[in-house]
């Protein structure tokens, strides 16, 4: 009789750490966070989200690794690097101005706090604001490092890309409950004129397919969110979008989205927008494809006192120096407009691919957790029965 009891509090124990892990396992990390709140940030002024690019993010991470390293605050790197240098090296081929600079920024933050407080620090920091709020970037990198003493450095690197112009369907939503969606498109404003032969300027026409082919389809106006019907049937699909300028040159891009019954309603990241990669190179850097997102690694929780970046860290009722960024656009920008528009269902929640922290045994048991927890809670139940039939005896 003891020893039925001792097994079941051991189950019972048992069952409550798997909880913790399930619990873990939903919570959403760093990364996703970052897309999530910079995205319905602009959502909210009227811009398009950033599409996540696994270049700029490549580069990002570099810096924020080299920093919680060197435990410095810069954007000069302890080898020298600017943020432009960064971001060429990862083979990122940004639209470049009449002198040859790339069309990115960086920000980043250090500190002990929530991510939703360094978001609210670039917010109030004009020229870091105009880099969450730019009309003319249209992808963003994100970097995450802890240092030693448990600060946490946040990189956010910017960009735009020729002939990259990503889609959302229902603003990034990673689920919906009705094959009824809307795509919201991008257009190229920092070259109106597009550049040579390959890359396209603004957009005038697109057409719009279930299928990667767009044989015969008709084109129609270009405009900011474009109503669209799924097939209806459960799962994922993807919806992909053909550019076309006033000069008859071409770009496509692909979003997915998973439909099915009863999704959970909850703040989403956007996720990445794959797009397809330009056959062609602007003037240097090299283009490189770009396939999967960078795994970035995501450390533990640290204790919660605002530090932003800079040499001293400041007091909660004190503003800190912000980090000296630029946002260099060309004089040619046109920007176009965005309707304010409420996503039709409210997006899931989506994971996203950062490698798991814990050691391989830990991270095994937390992928098994959902399932050995109702294993567990099976026997703690047949064996509660058991202790009530023999204590009836």
């Amino acid at each position: 009789m003891r020893n039925s009891f001792r097994i079941l509090v051991l189950v019972l124990i048992l069952s409550l750490i798997l909880i913790g892990f399930a619990a873990k396992a939903q919570e959403p990390g760093p990364i996703v966070t970052w897309q999530m709140l910079v995205n319905q940030a602009r959502l909210d002024e009227g811009l398009a989200p950033y599409g996540l690019s696994s270049l700029l993010s490549a580069s990002a991470q570099r810096h924020a690794d080299d920093m919680a390293a060197n435990q410095t605050s810069s954007h000069i790197g302890s080898d020298g690097s600017m943020p432009k240098q960064r971001v060429r090296e990862v083979g990122y081929a940004a639209w470049t101005q009449d002198n040859g600079e790339l069309i990115v920024d960086e920000n980043f933050w250090i500190g002990q706090s929530t991510i939703e407080d360094a978001l609210a620090f670039f917010l109030n920091d004009p020229p870091q604001r105009e880099n969450i709020l730019s009309p003319a970037y249209r992808e963003i990198g994100i970097g995450f490092a802890t240092d030693a003493d448990g600060r946490d450095y946040y990189v956010l690197d910017f960009g735009v890309r020729p002939n990259v112009l990503p889609i959302f369907i229902n603003d990034g939503a990673a689920s919906t409950d009705a094959p009824q969606v809307a795509i919201r498109l991008t257009n190229e404003d920092v070259r109106p004129e597009g550049q040579g032969a390959n890359f396209m300027g603004l957009v005038i026409e697109i057409r719009i397919s279930n299928e990667p082919s767009f044989d015969d389809l008709p084109w129609q106006p270009w405009e900011p969110l474009i109503p669209w019907s799924l097939p209806d049937a459960p799962g994922e699909h993807a919806v992909y979008v053909q550019f076309r300028d006033a000069a008859g040159r071409t770009a496509a891009a692909v979003d997915t989205i998973v439909l099915g019954e009863g999704a959970v309603s909850a703040p989403t990241s956007v996720p990445p927008s794959p797009t397809f990669e330009p056959t062609a190179t602007p003037v240097p850097p090299i283009a490189v494809p770009e396939f999967t997102a960078t795994a970035i690694p995501e450390p533990a929780a640290t204790p919660m006192s605002v530090v932003t970046a800079g040499p001293e860290p400041p007091s909660a009722t004190e503003s800190s120096p912000a980090p000296q960024v630029s946002t260099s656009v060309p004089s040619s920008l046109t920007i176009t407009p965005f309707p304010t528009w409420t996503p039709l269902p409210t997006p899931t929640p989506q994971q996203d691919d950062t490698p798991s922290p814990l050691p391989p045994w830990l991270a095994s048991l937390e992928r098994l957790a959902l399932p050995s927890l109702v294993a567990l809670q099976g026997i703690a139940i047949i064996f509660g029965i058991y202790l009530i039939l023999r204590r009836g005896r």
